[in-house]
C-alpha cells in the first residue's frame, strides 16, 4: 500500500470496485487453513516479557468465560466429591464449560495428575473445543498435555495401537470394497451400504435383516487383511478390559473419567465406560435425555436410569440456566419438547427478550431456498451494491456470513440451498457426509493416498488401481498380493511393483505419481496432494473431485483428513461451496450435524409433513421431536421455521406467544443488466 503496489478492479452497476493488496498466487503462497467461522486473527507479535504472561496464567473458576463465575448448580457439579456424578444439562446451560471446569478442579483442588484424567466426547470437533478450554483454564498446552481427550473411537484406536500387533483401521473405502466382494461372492441382492449397516447392527447385538453368513464373511475379509472396522475399535477394546489384558499403565489414565453427551451412548459404549471406570475414583457424566437423537445407532436415553442402577449413591445435578437463547426461542422449544414423556422441562433464560420466532409458509423447496438467500443478504446489509441500497436492509449492526446456519432434516434438502446461496454470491460451508464421497474417482484418489500413507493397507492399493487407473480386476488383485508380500520402504515397494509389470500403462502411471508425491506426503496440504493427483488423471474439473478438493482445504494434513473420513461424525466433515471467501460463511448442515453448535440466526427448512417427523416405518416420533428441539435450540437471537401448506404436526405444538406466522415472501431474482445498443 505504501509503495503503491496495489491492484484496482473497477466496479460496475450493482457491484463495488475492488482494491487488492495481494494477487491470487500471492494469497495462495501465504494461505493457511480455511476457517469455518471467518478469517483467523493474525498472531500477535511477541513482546519481551515483563512479568507473568496473562495468556499462560491459569484461570480460576470465576475467571473462566469473561470473568463470570460458575453458577451455583455448575459449582455443585464441578466440586462434587461423589464417586459418580450425573449432570443433566439442557441446551445452552454451559455443558462444555462445566466439564472443563471439573477437570481443572480435580487437578488444582484435589491434586489429581493430568495423566489420570480421560474426557470422552462424541465428535473430534468437541474434543478440540474441550482441549482449548482446558488449556485456557490450566494455563497453557503444557499444563493440559497429559489429559486424554477424544472420542470413543479415537481413544480406542490409540489403546489398540499400543498392542504388540498394533491396530490397522480400515477406511470407509476398504470396508466398502470388502462388502462389495462379499455381495459378489454370494451373488445376492442388496447394496454394500445396506450390508455394512447390517453388519454393524449384528456386531452390536441388534436385530438385522442381513443373513449372519454374510456378516461372518465380511468379518473374515477384514481379518484376512489384518484390518479393524469402526465397530471393532470399541469391541476389541472392551474385550481387552473384560479379559483383564489392558496394556500396563492404561488403567491409570481412567482414574477420573469425564463423559460428554452421555445421552448418545449405546450399549457397547456404556459397557466400555463401566469397564474403564471399574477401578477408577470418579465418574462424571453430563448430557441431556431430550437431546438423544441417535436411536438409529443404538443410543439409549435410558442410559441415565441405568447409571442410577449401577451407582446407587449417584449424585444428580441439573443445570437450568440457559445462556444461549432468547426467551422467545426457549418458550417455543420447551412447548414442543414437553409433549414427550417425562417431567416438565425447565430452562431459565439469561438473555434479554428478542425477536419472535418466525413460522413462514413457502410454496416450494425453491421458494424456501430463495427466501433464505434473500434474508441472509438483507440481514448482512446487502451482499452487493444494489442490495446494500435497498430499503429495509436489516439490523443496524449488519451480521457476518458466519452468523447464519441453515438446518435440514436430510442431506438431500441441502443441495438446492447451496445452489441458491451460491447464485447470490453468498459463501457457505456444508457439514456432513456428502454423496460425492461414494464417487469412483473420489474413492480412488483417497485410496491412492491412504496406501502411500499406510503401505500396510494393500486393499487400498487394489481399490486405487481399479478406481483411478481402471486396471483390470485380475491385475489389481495380483498387484495387491505382490505389494502385501513385499517389504522395505514405500518407495522401494513402488519401484519393485513397477519392475514386476514393466510397460503396463496403468501401473506405470500409478508408480510415477506415487514417487512424485511421496517426498511431501506428510507435510503438504491434502488439497494440494489431491490436486496433483487430479491433474495427473485429468479429472480436476469433475464435480465430485471439485467437492473433494473443497473438503480437503479444511484439514491441515493428510492424516487428519483421512482420520475424520474414517472415524469422524457428521459435524467433523466440512466442505466449502467453492466460492473464494475470507470473511466467514453460512453453515449448511443436517439437524444431526448441528448438535453442539450455536448461531445467532438459524433457518430450519422443510418443517413439513412427511419430512419432520420423517415418514418412515422405523422412525420414532419422540426422537424426531427431540431432533426438532435440538435444531430450535441452536439459535441464539433469531429462529426462522420454514414450512409448507401441509405443515409438520410439530408446528401445532408451538405456543401463540412469542411466535409470528406469515409467508416466506422472497423477491424474484433480479434480471441481469443488459447494455443497450447505441445504434
Amino acid at each position: 500500500m505504501r509503495t503503491g503496489a496495489v491492484r484496482w478492479e473497477p466496479g460496475y452497476d450493482g457491484a463495488y470496485g475492488v482494491l487488492g493488496l495481494l494477487a491470487p498466487e500471492e494469497r495462495e503462497a501465504l494461505r493457511g487453513q480455511v476457517s469455518l467461522f471467518g478469517a483467523e486473527p493474525e498472531p500477535a507479535r511477541k513482546k519481551r516479557k515483563t512479568g507473568p504472561s496473562s495468556s499462560t496464567a491459569p484461570a480460576t473458576l470465576s475467571e473462566e468465560k469473561g470473568g463470570e463465575a460458575l453458577n451455583p448448580a455448575q459449582t455443585a457439579a464441578v466440586t462434587s466429591a461423589a464417586r459418580a456424578v450425573c449432570v443433566t444439562a439442557g441446551p445452552g446451560t454451559g455443558k462444555t464449560r462445566t466439564l472443563a471446569a471439573r477437570a481443572a478442579w480435580l487437578i488444582r483442588e484435589r491434586g489429581v495428575k493430568p495423566g489420570e484424567i480421560t474426557a470422552v466426547t462424541f465428535t473430534n470437533r468437541a474434543a478440540g473445543e474441550l482441549r482449548t478450554r482446558l488449556e485456557a483454564l490450566l494455563g497453557g498446552k503444557r499444563a493440559a498435555h497429559g489429559i486424554t481427550v477424544g472420542t470413543f473411537h479415537s481413544i480406542c484406536l490409540d489403546i489398540l495401537s499400543k498392542r504388540p500387533q498394533g491396530a490397522r483401521l480400515a477406511g470407509p473405502y476398504e470396508t466398502l470394497a470388502a462388502a462389495e466382494a462379499v455381495l459378489s461372492a454370494h451373488k445376492g441382492g442388496g447394496t454394500p451400504g445396506k450390508l455394512l449397516e447390517g453388519v454393524s447392527r449384528w456386531k452390536n447385538g441388534r436385530e438385522t435383516d442381513v443373513p449372519e453368513e454374510l456378516c461372518r464373511d465380511y468379518c473374515a475379509q477384514l481379518e484376512a487383511l489384518g484390518l479393524l472396522d469402526y465397530d471393532d475399535l470399541l469391541l476389541e477394546t472392551l474385550a481387552l478390559w473384560r479379559e483383564g489384558r489392558p496394556a500396563a499403565g492404561l488403567e491409570r489414565s481412567f482414574r477420573h473419567l469425564l463423559v460428554d453427551e452421555f445421552q448418545d451412548c449405546d450399549a457397547v459404549q456404556y459397557d466400555l465406560l463401566m469397564a474403564w471406570g471399574r477401578k477408577g475414583e470418579s465418574l462424571f457424566a453430563i448430557g441431556d435425555p431430550d437431546q438423544s437423537i441417535y436411536g438409529f445407532r443404538g443410543a439409549e436415553p435410558a442410559c441415565f436410569a441405568r447409571l442410577e442402577e449401577d451407582f446407587p449413591d449417584l449424585e444428580r445435578v441439573t443445570l437450568t440456566r440457559n445462556y444461549r437463547s432468547t426467551p422467545e426461542i426457549l418458550g417455543a422449544a420447551l412447548s414442543v419438547i414437553d409433549r414427550n414423556p417425562g417431567p416438565a422441562r425447565v430452562l431459565e433464560p439469561q438473555c434479554p427478550s428478542g425477536a419472535p420466532v418466525r413460522v413462514l409458509e413457502a410454496e416450494s423447496d425453491l421458494s424456501e431456498a430463495i427466501f433464505v438467500a434473500k434474508e441472509v443478504a438483507r440481514q448482512m446489509g446487502g451482499v452487493d451494491m444494489l442490495e446494500a441500497q435497498r430499503e429495509g436492509r436489516g439490523p443496524e449492526r449488519p451480521r457476518g456470513f458466519q452468523d447464519f446456519a441453515v438446518l435440514c432434516r436430510t442431506r438431500r434438502q441441502l443441495d438446492l440451498l447451496e445452489q441458491c446461496l451460491g447464485r447470490d454470491g453468498i459463501p457457505c460451508v456444508v457439514a456432513g457426509r456428502d454423496d460425492f464421497l461414494t464417487d469412483r474417482r473420489v474413492r480412488g484418489g483417497l485410496c491412492f493416498l491412504r496406501n502411500l500413507l499406510e503401505p500396510g493397507d494393500s486393499l487400498a492399493l487394489r481399490s486405487a488401481l481399479s478406481l483411478s487407473w481402471n486396471c483390470p480386476a485380475d491385475l489389481s488383485q495380483a498387484a495387491e498380493e505382490a505389494w502385501a508380500g513385499s517389504d522395505g520402504t514405500t518407495e522401494e515397494r513402488v519401484y519393485r511393483l513397477m519392475g514386476l509389470y514393466p510397460q503396463v500403462p496403468c501401473l506405470e502411471q500409478w508408480g510415477e505419481l506415487a514417487l512424485e508425491l511421496l517426498p511431501t506426503l506428510r507435510r503438504e496440504c491434502p488439497d494440494r496432494l489431491l490436486g496433483r493427483w487430479a491433474a495427473a488423471l485429468g479429472c480436476t474439473e469433475e464435480e465430485p473431485v471439485q467437492r473433494l478438493l473443497h473438503m480437503a482445504v479444511f484439514y491441515p494434513t493428510l492424516p487428519e483428513l483421512l482420520k475424520n473420513l474414517t472415524i469422524g461424525r457428521e459435524g467433523d466433515l466440512l466442505r466449502s461451496a467453492g466460492l473464494d471467501y475470507e470473511a466467514g460463511a453460512v453453515s449448511l448442515m443436517t439437524l444431526h450435524a448441528s448438535k453442539g453448535l450455536e448461531f445467532p440466526v438459524v433457518f430450519l427448512c422443510g418443517v413439513k409433513a412427511g419430512t419432520l417427523p420423517l415418514e418412515r416405518q422405523d422412525v420414532d416420533d419422540e426422537e424426531e421431536r427431540r431432533l426438532f428441539y435440538v435444531g430450535m435450540t441452536r439459535a441464539r437471537e433469531e429462529l426462522i421455521l420454514l414450512t409448507r401448506k401441509e405443515a409438520s404436526p410439530f408446528l401445532e405444538e408451538l405456543p401463540r406467544e412469542g411466535v409470528e406466522r406469515g409467508r416466506a415472501a422472497s423477491r424474484c431474482p433480479r434480471q441481469e443488466a443488459v447494455q443497450m445498443s447505441l445504434f
